[in-house]
Order: structure tokens, then sequence, then C-alpha cells
């Protein structure tokens, strides 16, 4: 695997896949996950927050053992994720009103108790369903105030950017190395539902908005970053009325291919590609160095 190159904000240089080879082969009786576990502790390979990156160090081993760089100790048997997991109960919601008479609307981070019915509630009513989020997400309710106090109104899903996408990344400038490097600094909206019972006209571009002012703040603490500009697709059947109401920027379409459709095997519809930045200076952003990890004398990241 040619050296040096670049995952997000970490390089990687001949001395770190001396490391991971190594260690992939030192501790061959460990699980992947705590492979990984170890080389992140190691490298080290950290969040500008402090959290070790694992689920990112876990798709480099796959990467890695697929090239033959190295050999991965046998998948475990585990049980099937769902039987750890609550069964969420599908929200619904019946609400018609003037927006005005709602306020106010609130959008909040769904606490981990609610996940599940989240869940549920997007994987029954959205266009596309819902299975699980993969990597960085913030996932959101919609709250108005009903007759008799607070209700859902809907749900928001927030995630990590697409990888290669032409008609963005010539928009902003980037080169394909500036894109592998600085992309977690784009969040897309993976996932916006009214739920299907609630008629308040201009609720979703309020939403929207509202979104927008808080997601910066949300992100840092849990991710110890900002985004500095949001993305969405938006199927051809939806003119995208909400999101230009909230002031998205329509910037062009996807090629009609899949997220991970590296050979143009998997068609799917072209949408249409819209843009919100955060910041007045968002193009510079996307270039600058990520936070710098400070350890103090007990090797504790803050």
């Amino acid at each position: 695997m040619d050296v040096p190159f670049w995952i997000g904000d970490r390089e990687f240089r001949e001395a770190d896949l001396e490391l991971i080879r190594n260690t992939v082969q030192r501790f061959s009786r460990l699980s992947r996950e705590e492979i990984a576990a170890t080389l992140c502790e190691n490298l080290p390979w950290k969040s500008p927050n402090g959290r070790l990156k694992v689920e990112a160090c876990h798709k480099l081993l796959l990467k890695l053992e697929q090239k033959g760089v190295i050999t991965l100790p046998p998948l475990r048997a585990q049980g099937p994720r769902g039987c750890r997991e609550r069964r969420g109960g599908v929200v619904q919601t019946q609400l018609q009103a003037c927006l005005r008479d709602v306020l106010p609307v609130i959008v909040e981070p769904v606490r981990p108790e609610e996940r599940a019915d989240w869940n549920a509630t997007m994987a029954t009513y959205h266009p596309l369903g819902y299975l699980r989020a993969i990597g960085a997400r913030i996932q959101y309710w919609i709250r108005a105030q009903g007759p008799n106090g607070p209700v859902i109104v809907g749900a928001m899903l927030f995630g990590a950017a697409a990888k290669a996408l032409a008609a963005r990344d010539q928009w902003i400038g980037w080169t394909a190395e500036q894109r592998r490097r600085y992309r977690p600094r784009i969040v897309n909206n993976n996932r916006f539902l009214i739920l299907p019972g609630v008629q308040i006209p201009h609720l979703a571009s309020h939403a929207l908005a509202l979104a927008a002012r808080r997601i910066r703040a949300d992100w840092k603490a849990r991710y110890g970053f900002e985004p500095v500009l949001l993305e969405t697709f938006i199927e051809p059947q939806y003119p995208g009325t909400c999101y230009r109401a909230a002031n998205w920027i329509e910037i062009g379409k996807t090629a009609g291919r899949g997220r991970q459709d590296r050979f143009f095997e998997y068609g799917t519809s072209v949408k249409s590609i819209w843009v919100y930045p955060l910041v007045r200076d968002w193009r510079k952003r996307l270039v600058e160095p990520f936070p710098q990890l400070v350890e103090d004398e007990w090797g504790e990241s803050r």
C-alpha cells in the first residue's frame, strides 16, 4: 500500500503501517475490535475530543487485509444485534395547526433511551426506510406545542458526508487530497421526516433552520470539532421546497451511483444536491487543519 496516505485528519506513514503489522501479528488472539482499539491507543488515533477512532481503524484494517498487507483473525460468532436492543414503538401524532400556534418548536438530540423509538418511527414513515446509521451521526426529534404540551412532530438524522461528489467538490474547489482530509467538516442531512399525521405549514423549513443553528455545537460536543457546511440529496420527485425556504442552495446533481459504488455496478436515481453554509468563511475553514490533541502529564487527551 502506497505511503504516505491520509484518512481524515491523520497521515499514515511507513512506521504506522509497521506498527499495524506488528500489532495484528502479536495480538492475533484478540478480536478485531480489540485490535482496532489497541492500535488507536498506540498510534495514537483519536478524535479532537479524545475518543478513540475505533470504527475508522476497523475499516482501515479491512482495507489493508484486502490489499494483502495484514491477515486479521477470524470473525467471532455473535448473536443478532437486535436481540440486545429494545424494540421501539412508532410515534404517532395527529396535529393540524398554524405554525404560530405550536411555537416554540424544539429540535433536540434523541436521548439513548429514545433511540429505539426514533429508529422504528423513521423506518416506518420515511420513504427510504431506515436500518442503521454508520459512523458519526446525531439523531434529532422535532417537537411542537400541542394542546396538552410538547409532542413529537418529526425527526432528523445528520451523519457523514458523501465520500466523493463531483458537483459538490467542484463547487467547493477541493482537490482530491483536500476532500480526503477535510470531508468530515461536512455533515449530511441523511433523513428528514415530518410525521404523516402532522399538518403544519412552514414547519419543515422552520425545523431545518433550528437544526442549522445548533448542529455545530452538538457536533463539537460529541465529536470534538465543528462542521462548516451541511449537504443533502433530494429525490427527483420532490422539489426541495422546504430546503429552498430555509435558504439552502441547490448546486447540482448526483451521478446516479450508490454511496459505495466504486465500479459503476449499482445505479440509483439522480438526485439534486443542496448545501447550507454554517459560517461565513466556510470555504476557508474547509481546508484548515483540525484541532490538535493536547495530552497532559497523565497521557489523557483534553
